[in-house]
């Protein structure tokens, strides 16, 4: 009898974890899938293109969260991990979309100011000033 609730405790040790990782990486998969359509990506390109570094640290402090709404009636180990994806997944999606509007930011200042330059270089040269 002994050996025999033994086995049941050791397989339950062994068969909970798996159980409950199967659950997680399901949630995880959901969550993404459903942040990836919540999250306004042109928000955050605009935030980065004319904010700058403010714009890219504003995505990475500013998590979204999650609409309760999906998660009602769910096991809370899904809800702890459905959140947690969620606002990684979120969050990682905000900071490129920033950085994406940043990196735009700046190749276009920097093309503005090379052609301000080559206008002013050219006027002066036509001009006969020298520098």
């Amino acid at each position: 009898m002994r050996v025999f609730a033994l086995a049941i405790a050791t397989a339950s040790m062994v068969g909970a974890p798996v159980v409950l990782q199967a659950q997680a990486t399901e949630a995880c998969m959901q969550a993404e899938a459903d942040v990836r359509r919540d999250v306004n990506g042109t928000l955050w390109i605009v935030a980065g293109f004319f904010f700058g570094l403010l714009g890219i640290g504003a995505a990475y402090i500013i998590e979204p969260d999650p609409p309760m709404s999906r998660l009602v009636g769910k096991d809370p180990g899904y809800v702890a991990a459905y959140t947690d994806c969620y606002k990684r997944a979120g969050r990682s999606i905000q900071v490129n979309k920033a950085l994406i509007g940043c990196v735009a930011s700046a190749v276009l200042s920097t093309a503005c100011y090379g052609a301000y330059c080559c206008m002013v270089a050219g006027a002066a040269g036509a001009a006969g000033a020298t520098y």
